[in-house]
């Protein structure tokens, strides 16, 4: 798995600061409790063969910052690898959007992810929903350009996160104000997960998350699940 992890130098996007009601915004509603579940990955060659299939544990959470804007942090791991992002934007009751350079994720009023752009090496495409109990995304990362030791260009990585919250977590949300929709909804063509369940068990753990531009590794706390 290194020489994928490599070549996905993973996210870290932010905007510049504008005024924003993060109380009461798009994103903030979700902040709190965790997402747990399993992330998925797909690798096809650039004729669109499959080369590769693996699986393992993910999670994400919607976190409030003290400069009100709102940070979403996404996490995997496959084979001892990490698979994650952070991103970090403005948020608003008309939507959340995080960039950097040419690359965008937008948070729609209704729950719907989407986003895309060219970074670097890579051509990135976002596509999944959030609900009160539910976090589902694919992350589509095609090769532009190859690098030593690297895959060709037109090699194709899915990643797919199918992730749960829990009752208490959904509790929580509904304690704040936000009506559980009860609504499980699941992104495009993922990878298939497998199927763990909910975790019965969190606890947090520092870990490194890589940046999309080749900045430092990002020291951020993520939720690791002990016991499903």
């Amino acid at each position: 798995m290194k020489p994928m992890f490599r070549t996905i130098a993973f996210l870290v996007l932010a905007l510049p600061s504008l005024a924003c009601a993060a109380q009461t915004g798009t994103a903030a509603r979700y902040a709190g409790a965790p997402y747990m579940g399993d992330v998925g990955v797909r690798v096809r060659a650039p004729d669109g063969a499959l080369k590769r299939t693996d699986a393992g544990t993910g999670s994400a959470h919607f976190k409030r910052l003290s400069n009100g804007r709102i940070q979403l942090v996404v996490d995997g791991l496959i084979n001892k690898e990490t698979a994650g992002f952070v991103l970090e934007g403005n948020d608003s009751r008309s939507g959340w959007r995080a960039g950097h350079d040419d690359v965008v994720l937008d948070l729609t009023p209704g729950g719907t992810i989407r986003g895309g752009g060219t970074s670097t090496n890579q051509r990135l495409r976002f596509d999944g929903n959030v609900t009160d109990a539910h976090f589902g995304l694919d992350v589509e990362l095609r090769v532009l350009t190859s690098k030593p030791g690297g895959p060709p260009p037109g090699t194709t990585y899915l990643f797919h996160y199918d992730l749960q919250r829990s009752a208490a977590g959904v509790r929580t949300a509904t304690a704040a104000g936000i009506a559980p929709s009860g609504k499980r909804i699941t992104s495009g063509s993922g990878a298939a997960s497998k199927g763990k369940g909910k975790c019965k068990r969190t606890i947090w753990q520092t870990r490194n998350v890589a940046s999309m531009s080749g900045a430092p590794m990002i020291m951020t706390q993520v939720p690791v699940c002990v016991e499903w």
